[in-house]
Protein backbone atom coordinates (compact mmCIF):
# COMPACT_ATOMS: atom_id res chain seq x y z
CA UNK A 1 0.00 0.00 0.00
CA UNK A 2 1.20 3.57 -0.77
CA UNK A 3 1.97 5.57 1.78
CA UNK A 4 -1.40 7.81 2.36
CA UNK A 5 0.96 11.29 3.88
CA UNK A 6 4.35 11.01 1.98
CA UNK A 7 4.23 10.29 -1.85
CA UNK A 8 6.84 7.70 -3.36
CA UNK A 9 8.79 9.13 -6.22
CA UNK A 10 11.11 6.88 -8.51
CA UNK A 11 14.05 8.20 -10.24
CA UNK A 12 15.77 6.41 -12.88
CA UNK A 13 18.48 7.34 -15.11
CA UNK A 14 20.56 5.14 -16.80
CA UNK A 15 24.94 4.90 -16.17
CA UNK A 16 26.58 5.12 -12.61
CA UNK A 17 25.80 6.48 -8.98
CA UNK A 18 29.00 7.69 -7.61
CA UNK A 19 30.99 10.63 -6.55
CA UNK A 20 31.76 11.47 -10.09
CA UNK A 21 28.64 11.77 -12.22
CA UNK A 22 27.44 12.83 -15.78
CA UNK A 23 25.37 15.68 -15.97
CA UNK A 24 21.69 13.82 -16.15
CA UNK A 25 22.93 12.20 -12.57
CA UNK A 26 24.10 15.50 -11.08
CA UNK A 27 21.16 17.07 -12.10
CA UNK A 28 19.05 14.41 -10.32
CA UNK A 29 21.56 14.89 -7.37
CA UNK A 30 20.30 19.07 -7.17
CA UNK A 31 16.98 17.76 -7.63
CA UNK A 32 17.15 15.15 -4.36
CA UNK A 33 18.10 17.95 -2.59
CA UNK A 34 15.74 19.98 -2.73
CA UNK A 35 13.09 17.41 -2.46
CA UNK A 36 14.71 16.33 0.86
CA UNK A 37 14.49 19.65 2.25
CA UNK A 38 10.78 19.47 1.76
CA UNK A 39 10.36 16.61 3.68
CA UNK A 40 6.91 15.15 1.30
CA UNK A 41 8.81 12.01 -0.54
CA UNK A 42 9.67 9.08 -0.20
CA UNK A 43 13.13 9.18 -2.78
CA UNK A 44 14.17 5.40 -4.74
CA UNK A 45 16.75 5.98 -6.84
CA UNK A 46 17.43 2.95 -8.98
CA UNK A 47 20.94 2.78 -10.86
CA UNK A 48 22.48 -0.36 -13.12
CA UNK A 49 25.71 0.21 -11.40
CA UNK A 50 27.12 2.09 -7.99
CA UNK A 51 30.43 2.84 -6.06
CA UNK A 52 30.50 0.76 -3.14
CA UNK A 53 31.92 3.42 -0.67
CA UNK A 54 28.66 5.98 -1.56
CA UNK A 55 26.40 6.08 0.98
CA UNK A 56 23.00 8.01 -0.08
CA UNK A 57 21.99 10.62 2.35
CA UNK A 58 17.86 10.67 2.23
CA UNK A 59 16.95 8.37 -0.27
CA UNK A 60 17.00 4.97 -1.14
CA UNK A 61 19.69 3.78 -3.75
CA UNK A 62 18.47 0.17 -5.16
CA UNK A 63 21.31 -1.13 -7.60
CA UNK A 64 19.89 -3.89 -9.55
CA UNK A 65 23.29 -5.64 -10.94
CA UNK A 66 22.88 -8.58 -13.96
CA UNK A 67 25.92 -10.10 -15.84
CA UNK A 68 26.94 -7.59 -18.23
CA UNK A 69 25.46 -4.45 -16.67
CA UNK A 70 28.06 -2.25 -17.45
CA UNK A 71 28.39 -3.77 -21.87
CA UNK A 72 25.88 -2.34 -24.54
CA UNK A 73 24.39 -5.52 -26.28
CA UNK A 74 20.67 -6.55 -26.56
CA UNK A 75 21.32 -8.76 -23.44
CA UNK A 76 20.69 -5.13 -21.24
CA UNK A 77 16.86 -4.60 -22.35
CA UNK A 78 16.39 -8.53 -21.60
CA UNK A 79 17.03 -8.29 -18.33
CA UNK A 80 16.02 -4.63 -17.83
CA UNK A 81 12.58 -5.71 -19.04
CA UNK A 82 12.06 -8.17 -17.03
CA UNK A 83 13.96 -6.57 -14.12
CA UNK A 84 12.79 -3.01 -13.85
CA UNK A 85 8.83 -3.69 -14.05
CA UNK A 86 9.31 -6.10 -11.03
CA UNK A 87 11.51 -3.44 -8.75
CA UNK A 88 8.68 -0.47 -9.67
CA UNK A 89 6.24 -2.74 -8.66
CA UNK A 90 7.82 -3.29 -5.42
CA UNK A 91 8.32 0.35 -4.99
CA UNK A 92 4.71 1.05 -5.95
CA UNK A 93 5.29 4.84 -7.01
CA UNK A 94 3.12 7.49 -7.07
CA UNK A 95 5.77 8.79 -9.96
CA UNK A 96 8.34 7.84 -12.02
CA UNK A 97 10.90 10.64 -13.07
CA UNK A 98 13.09 9.39 -15.67
CA UNK A 99 15.90 11.64 -17.64
CA UNK A 100 18.47 10.56 -20.64
CA UNK A 101 16.46 9.03 -23.40
CA UNK A 102 17.07 5.12 -23.86
CA UNK A 103 14.77 1.65 -23.78
CA UNK A 104 14.23 2.63 -20.22
CA UNK A 105 12.17 5.54 -20.91
CA UNK A 106 9.81 3.16 -22.90
CA UNK A 107 9.80 0.65 -19.77
CA UNK A 108 8.94 3.44 -17.52
CA UNK A 109 6.16 4.61 -19.73
CA UNK A 110 4.60 1.51 -19.94
CA UNK A 111 4.85 0.72 -16.26
CA UNK A 112 2.84 4.27 -15.04
CA UNK A 113 0.26 2.99 -18.27
CA UNK A 114 -0.64 -0.24 -16.47
CA UNK A 115 -0.44 0.77 -12.79
CA UNK A 116 -2.18 4.43 -12.95
CA UNK A 117 1.06 6.32 -12.34
CA UNK A 118 2.65 9.25 -13.39
CA UNK A 119 5.82 8.69 -15.56
CA UNK A 120 7.78 12.59 -16.63
CA UNK A 121 10.42 12.33 -18.60
CA UNK A 122 12.84 15.49 -19.07
CA UNK A 123 14.78 15.58 -22.03
CA UNK A 124 18.41 15.39 -21.31
CA UNK A 125 19.68 16.09 -25.18
CA UNK A 126 19.07 16.93 -28.34
CA UNK A 127 19.64 13.62 -30.25
CA UNK A 128 16.86 12.26 -28.49
CA UNK A 129 14.40 13.77 -30.59
CA UNK A 130 15.94 13.37 -33.55
CA UNK A 131 16.50 10.63 -36.39
CA UNK A 132 18.82 8.43 -35.26
CA UNK A 133 22.45 8.05 -36.64
CA UNK A 134 22.70 4.58 -37.09
CA UNK A 135 25.47 2.37 -38.70
CA UNK A 136 25.83 -0.97 -39.67
CA UNK A 137 27.43 -2.39 -36.61
CA UNK A 138 27.18 -5.15 -34.03
CA UNK A 139 25.56 -3.22 -31.94
CA UNK A 140 22.57 -2.05 -34.62
CA UNK A 141 19.87 -4.49 -32.71
CA UNK A 142 20.68 -3.15 -29.85
CA UNK A 143 20.36 0.43 -31.08
CA UNK A 144 16.87 -0.38 -32.97
CA UNK A 145 15.75 -1.58 -30.12
CA UNK A 146 16.98 1.14 -27.99
CA UNK A 147 15.09 3.60 -30.14
CA UNK A 148 12.07 1.82 -30.26
CA UNK A 149 11.95 1.49 -26.93
CA UNK A 150 12.59 5.42 -26.30
CA UNK A 151 9.85 6.26 -29.46
CA UNK A 152 7.75 4.20 -27.24
CA UNK A 153 8.00 6.11 -24.07
CA UNK A 154 7.89 9.59 -25.96
CA UNK A 155 4.42 9.00 -27.21
CA UNK A 156 3.10 7.34 -23.95
CA UNK A 157 4.87 9.78 -20.99
CA UNK A 158 2.76 11.42 -19.02
CA UNK A 159 4.42 14.61 -18.70
CA UNK A 160 7.82 15.71 -20.93
CA UNK A 161 9.77 18.61 -19.34
CA UNK A 162 12.08 20.36 -22.22
CA UNK A 163 15.62 21.73 -21.10
CA UNK A 164 15.51 24.54 -23.84
CA UNK A 165 12.87 26.10 -26.25
CA UNK A 166 14.92 24.64 -28.53
CA UNK A 167 14.18 20.73 -27.32
CA UNK A 168 10.60 22.11 -26.98
CA UNK A 169 10.65 22.91 -31.23
CA UNK A 170 12.39 19.72 -31.55
CA UNK A 171 9.98 17.60 -29.95
CA UNK A 172 6.85 19.07 -31.85
CA UNK A 173 8.20 18.96 -34.85
CA UNK A 174 9.89 15.15 -34.82
CA UNK A 175 7.14 13.83 -32.42
CA UNK A 176 3.57 15.61 -32.40
CA UNK A 177 4.22 15.93 -28.73
CA UNK A 178 4.13 19.25 -26.79
CA UNK A 179 6.52 19.66 -24.11
CA UNK A 180 4.45 20.08 -20.70
CA UNK A 181 6.80 23.16 -19.49
CA UNK A 182 10.48 24.32 -20.30
CA UNK A 183 12.81 24.09 -17.13
CA UNK A 184 16.13 24.82 -17.46
CA UNK A 185 18.53 22.97 -15.39
CA UNK A 186 19.44 24.38 -11.63
CA UNK A 187 22.44 24.14 -9.58
CA UNK A 188 22.95 25.20 -5.62
CA UNK A 189 24.83 28.56 -5.63
CA UNK A 190 28.42 28.68 -5.61
CA UNK A 191 29.60 28.17 -1.56
CA UNK A 192 33.68 28.35 -3.37
CA UNK A 193 35.93 31.72 -2.88
CA UNK A 194 36.42 33.29 -6.45
CA UNK A 195 39.66 33.81 -7.14
CA UNK A 196 40.94 34.69 -10.71
CA UNK A 197 44.69 34.56 -9.72
CA UNK A 198 47.08 34.59 -12.67
CA UNK A 199 48.48 32.82 -14.78
CA UNK A 200 44.87 32.40 -16.51
CA UNK A 201 43.43 29.15 -16.31
CA UNK A 202 41.55 27.93 -19.86
CA UNK A 203 40.02 24.62 -18.64
CA UNK A 204 38.02 22.17 -20.47
CA UNK A 205 35.61 19.52 -18.54
CA UNK A 206 34.00 16.79 -20.43
CA UNK A 207 34.39 12.79 -20.78
CA UNK A 208 37.09 12.17 -23.79
CA UNK A 209 35.64 10.81 -26.19
CA UNK A 210 34.84 11.47 -29.55
CA UNK A 211 31.28 13.50 -29.37
CA UNK A 212 32.97 15.55 -27.18
CA UNK A 213 35.76 16.00 -29.61
CA UNK A 214 38.55 16.55 -26.93
CA UNK A 215 41.43 16.41 -29.66
CA UNK A 216 40.40 19.93 -30.60
CA UNK A 217 40.96 21.32 -27.18
CA UNK A 218 44.73 19.94 -27.47
CA UNK A 219 44.97 21.37 -31.11
CA UNK A 220 44.09 24.50 -29.48
CA UNK A 221 46.97 24.30 -26.34
CA UNK A 222 49.14 23.32 -29.04
CA UNK A 223 48.91 26.18 -30.99
CA UNK A 224 48.44 28.78 -28.26
CA UNK A 225 51.65 27.60 -25.74
CA UNK A 226 53.22 30.67 -27.23
CA UNK A 227 50.46 32.72 -24.53
CA UNK A 228 52.95 32.18 -22.19
CA UNK A 229 50.42 34.21 -19.55
CA UNK A 230 48.04 30.75 -19.95
CA UNK A 231 47.84 27.45 -19.18
CA UNK A 232 45.39 24.74 -20.23
CA UNK A 233 43.71 22.14 -17.95
CA UNK A 234 41.68 19.14 -18.82
CA UNK A 235 39.05 17.32 -16.90
CA UNK A 236 37.48 13.99 -16.99
CA UNK A 237 37.25 10.11 -17.96
CA UNK A 238 38.81 9.31 -21.08
CA UNK A 239 36.51 6.45 -22.89
CA UNK A 240 36.59 4.63 -25.70
CA UNK A 241 39.26 1.31 -27.00
CA UNK A 242 42.86 1.09 -25.82
CA UNK A 243 43.72 2.43 -29.19
CA UNK A 244 41.82 5.83 -28.36
CA UNK A 245 42.67 6.14 -24.67
CA UNK A 246 46.24 5.68 -26.19
CA UNK A 247 45.72 8.37 -28.80
CA UNK A 248 44.31 10.66 -26.64
CA UNK A 249 47.27 10.31 -23.79
CA UNK A 250 50.33 10.48 -26.40
CA UNK A 251 48.40 13.79 -28.16
CA UNK A 252 48.12 15.20 -24.39
CA UNK A 253 51.63 14.10 -23.46
CA UNK A 254 53.07 16.22 -26.41
CA UNK A 255 51.79 19.39 -25.76
CA UNK A 256 54.25 21.33 -23.15
CA UNK A 257 51.53 23.98 -21.87
CA UNK A 258 48.29 21.22 -21.35
CA UNK A 259 47.98 19.62 -18.03
CA UNK A 260 45.50 16.38 -17.93
CA UNK A 261 43.96 15.91 -14.30
CA UNK A 262 41.85 13.02 -14.72
CA UNK A 263 38.29 12.31 -13.82
CA UNK A 264 36.93 14.84 -10.91
CA UNK A 265 34.02 14.95 -8.77
CA UNK A 266 31.48 18.25 -9.13
CA UNK A 267 32.69 19.51 -6.15
CA UNK A 268 36.16 19.60 -7.45
CA UNK A 269 35.15 20.96 -10.67
CA UNK A 270 33.58 23.77 -9.25
CA UNK A 271 36.78 24.81 -7.16
CA UNK A 272 39.03 24.39 -10.07
CA UNK A 273 36.03 26.77 -12.12
CA UNK A 274 36.18 29.22 -9.06
CA UNK A 275 40.00 29.90 -9.60
CA UNK A 276 39.39 29.54 -13.38
CA UNK A 277 39.60 32.22 -16.38
CA UNK A 278 38.26 30.94 -19.41
CA UNK A 279 36.10 27.71 -20.19
CA UNK A 280 36.04 26.18 -23.50
CA UNK A 281 33.62 23.58 -25.14
CA UNK A 282 34.28 21.89 -28.34
CA UNK A 283 31.82 19.29 -28.35
CA UNK A 284 29.83 18.48 -31.61
CA UNK A 285 26.29 18.84 -30.13
CA UNK A 286 24.62 18.26 -26.47
CA UNK A 287 21.83 19.12 -24.29
CA UNK A 288 22.21 22.03 -21.71
CA UNK A 289 25.77 21.29 -20.35
CA UNK A 290 25.82 21.95 -16.61
CA UNK A 291 29.14 22.64 -17.11
CA UNK A 292 28.29 25.76 -18.49
CA UNK A 293 26.32 26.61 -15.68
CA UNK A 294 29.07 25.68 -13.53
CA UNK A 295 31.31 27.66 -14.80
CA UNK A 296 29.22 30.87 -15.33
CA UNK A 297 27.89 30.75 -11.84
CA UNK A 298 31.50 31.49 -11.17
CA UNK A 299 32.72 34.35 -13.41
CA UNK A 300 33.72 32.21 -15.95
CA UNK A 301 32.80 33.00 -19.46
CA UNK A 302 32.26 30.23 -21.81
CA UNK A 303 33.79 29.32 -25.28
CA UNK A 304 31.76 27.12 -27.46
CA UNK A 305 32.83 25.38 -30.48
CA UNK A 306 29.25 24.81 -31.89
CA UNK A 307 26.95 24.07 -28.41
CA UNK A 308 24.62 27.47 -28.04
CA UNK A 309 21.48 26.36 -26.37
CA UNK A 310 18.69 28.70 -26.76
CA UNK A 311 21.03 31.26 -28.07
CA UNK A 312 21.94 32.08 -24.67
CA UNK A 313 25.34 32.48 -25.21
CA UNK A 314 25.25 35.65 -27.41
CA UNK A 315 21.91 37.08 -26.51
CA UNK A 316 23.60 37.41 -23.10
CA UNK A 317 26.93 38.00 -23.87
CA UNK A 318 28.17 34.90 -21.61
CA UNK A 319 31.23 34.41 -23.61
CA UNK A 320 31.78 33.48 -27.19
CA UNK A 321 30.01 31.10 -30.18
CA UNK A 322 32.84 30.46 -32.62
CA UNK A 323 31.74 27.78 -34.95
CA UNK A 324 35.21 27.09 -36.46
CA UNK A 325 38.92 26.24 -34.97
CA UNK A 326 40.54 29.25 -36.00
CA UNK A 327 37.71 31.51 -34.48
CA UNK A 328 37.99 29.35 -31.89
CA UNK A 329 41.85 30.19 -31.42
CA UNK A 330 41.24 33.65 -32.00
CA UNK A 331 38.22 33.77 -28.97
CA UNK A 332 40.03 32.14 -26.56
CA UNK A 333 43.16 34.35 -27.25
CA UNK A 334 41.58 37.23 -26.79
CA UNK A 335 39.99 36.38 -23.37
CA UNK A 336 43.71 35.49 -22.74
CA UNK A 337 44.87 38.76 -23.14
CA UNK A 338 42.44 40.98 -22.66
CA UNK A 339 41.69 41.25 -18.90
CA UNK A 340 38.93 43.56 -18.66
CA UNK A 341 37.02 41.83 -21.38
CA UNK A 342 37.15 38.79 -19.60
CA UNK A 343 36.19 40.16 -16.24
CA UNK A 344 33.00 41.77 -18.21
CA UNK A 345 31.67 38.45 -19.29
CA UNK A 346 32.18 36.79 -16.70
CA UNK A 347 29.72 39.18 -14.34
CA UNK A 348 27.62 39.32 -17.46
CA UNK A 349 27.58 35.68 -17.26
CA UNK A 350 27.32 35.37 -13.09
CA UNK A 351 24.87 37.70 -12.49
CA UNK A 352 22.53 35.83 -15.38
CA UNK A 353 22.74 32.48 -14.31
CA UNK A 354 22.32 33.26 -10.48
CA UNK A 355 18.77 34.29 -11.65
CA UNK A 356 18.00 31.96 -14.35
CA UNK A 357 19.76 28.40 -13.41
CA UNK A 358 18.78 29.17 -9.30
CA UNK A 359 16.91 26.07 -7.86
CA UNK A 360 13.90 27.83 -7.95
CA UNK A 361 13.64 26.08 -11.24
CA UNK A 362 13.25 23.05 -9.01
CA UNK A 363 9.81 24.31 -7.71
CA UNK A 364 8.66 23.97 -11.33
CA UNK A 365 9.45 20.21 -11.47
CA UNK A 366 7.63 19.50 -8.10
CA UNK A 367 4.92 20.78 -9.60
CA UNK A 368 4.49 18.44 -12.46
CA UNK A 369 4.86 15.51 -8.97
CA UNK A 370 2.17 16.90 -7.36
CA UNK A 371 -0.49 16.45 -10.22
CA UNK A 372 -0.54 12.04 -9.34
CA UNK A 373 -4.11 11.37 -9.53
Amino acid sequence: MKNARRKRLCIMIPGHWSQIMGGSQYQAKCLIEELRKMDRYDIFYLTRGCDPNYTPDGYRLIHYGYPGAGMRGSHRHLFELILLPRLLKRIDPDVIYQRVGCAQTGIAARYALKNRCRMIWHIAHEHDLEPPRISASRLFVYKQLDRYMLNYGIKHASHIIAQTWDQRRLLERNFGRKASVVIPNFHPAPTEVISKNKPVQVVWVANLKPLKQPEIFMRLAAELQHLNRARFLMVGAIQGNTIQKRKYMEFMNSVPGLTYLGPRSQKEVNELLAESHIFVNTSDREGFPNTFIQAWFRRVPVVSLTVNPDRLIERYRLGFVSGSFERLKTDVASLIEDDDLRSRLGMNAQSFALEYFSTRNADKIVRLFEQVP
